[in-house]
C-alpha cells in the first residue's frame, strides 16, 4: 500500500528533517586533546619521544628535575599493557627532555617521582610515588585519563559519607539531606540523585542513599559517559570504573 502526503505536509516534514541533527550526530563525544598536559608537550624527535616545557610549566619542570624522576608508557586494551619506561635523565636547564623512548601504539605516558627514602632528623622516611602530570597521545588515552581524573572525584565523597556515618552514629550510609547538613558546602558541588542509576548534571557529583546499605556515585565525563561507584546491600560494589580503581598500578 502506497501512502501519500499533501505536497506542504511533504516539505514541512522534509524542513523539519533537515533542521533536527541525526542522532548519530547529536551523540558525537568531543574530541579531546592529545599530546599536551598542563603546558607540557610531548612530541616525537628523532624518532624518540621528547618532553617540552613551557613557560606556565616551569614549576613541573623545576619539580622534575630530580635523580627519582621516572615515566612509564601504556597501551590500552582488555587488559594494561606497558609499552616501556624507566628512569628520566633531565637536564639541569632547557625546556627540553628526552625521554630516551620511541613512540610506538602508546595510549598515554605518566610522569612521577618514584617511591624513595627521604632523609630527616637522622633518619629515613618513605616517599610515596608521586604523579606529576599525564600525557595522552591518542583519543583513547585522553578518553581514559579524562575518566580517571573524574572518577578520581568520587573518592573524596565516599570517605566524607563513611565519616559522616560514623560521626553521627548512623546505621547505614548518610542520607543526602544528612550529608550537605553535615557539611554544607558540599551542595555546591554534590546534587542529590532520586534514583542509584540517575545521571547528575555536568561538573557535579552525583549521590544517592537509601540511609540505609544502598550508596551510589556518580559522574559525567567530558564524554557525557556517566561513571559510577555503587554499594548495596552485601557489601556488593558495583562500577564500570574498575580500571581506574584496580587497573593502573604501575
Amino acid at each position: 500500500m502506497t501512502i501519500s502526503f499533501p505536497p506542504l505536509l511533504s516539505a514541512a516534514g522534509l524542513a523539519l528533517a533537515l533542521l533536527v541533527p541525526s542522532a548519530a550526530s547529536a551523540q558525537t563525544p568531543p574530541e579531546l586533546p592529545v599530546g599536551e598536559a598542563r603546558g607540557v608537550r610531548l612530541v616525537e624527535d628523532r624518532g624518540g619521544l621528547v618532553l617540552i616545557f613551557s613557560p606556565r610549566s616551569a614549576r613541573l619542570r623545576e619539580r622534575i628535575n630530580s635523580p627519582y624522576a621516572w615515566f612509564s608508557c601504556t597501551s590500552l586494551g582488555e587488559t594494561f599493557s606497558s609499552a616501556g619506561g624507566g628512569n628520566l635523565d633531565v637536564p639541569r636547564r632547557g625546556r627540553s627532555v628526552g625521554t630516551g623512548f620511541s613512540m610506538d601504539d602508546i595510549d598515554f605516558c605518566r610522569f612521577f617521582l618514584r617511591s624513595h627514602a627521604v632523609k630527616g632528623d637522622g633518619s629515613r622516611r618513605p616517599a610515596p610515588r608521586r604523579v606529576l602530570f599525564s600525557i595522552p597521545l591518542t583519543q583513547a588515552g585522553a578518553v581514559y585519563l579524562d575518566e580517571e581524573a573524574k572518577t578520581a572525584r568520587l573518592f573524596p565523597i565516599s570517605t566524607i559519607a563513611a565519616l559522616v556515618k560514623e560521626d553521627l552514629k548512623l546505621p547505614g550510609h548518610p542520607t543526602y539531606a544528612q550529608l550537605v547538613q553535615r557539611l554544607p558546602k558540599l551542595a555546591k558541588r554534590v546534587v542529590a540523585l532520586s534514583a542509584p542509576d540517575e545521571a547528575p548534571p555536568p561538573r557535579r557529583i552525583g549521590y544517592y542513599s537509601d540511609g540505609q546499605e544502598h550508596l551510589a556515585l556518580a559522574i559525567l565525563s567530558t564524554s557525557g559517559k556517566r561513571l559510577f561507584v555503587e554499594h548495596s546491600a552485601g557489601n556488593v560494589l558495583s562500577t564500570n570504573v574498575a580500571a581506574h580503581l584496580f587497573g593502573d598500578r604501575d
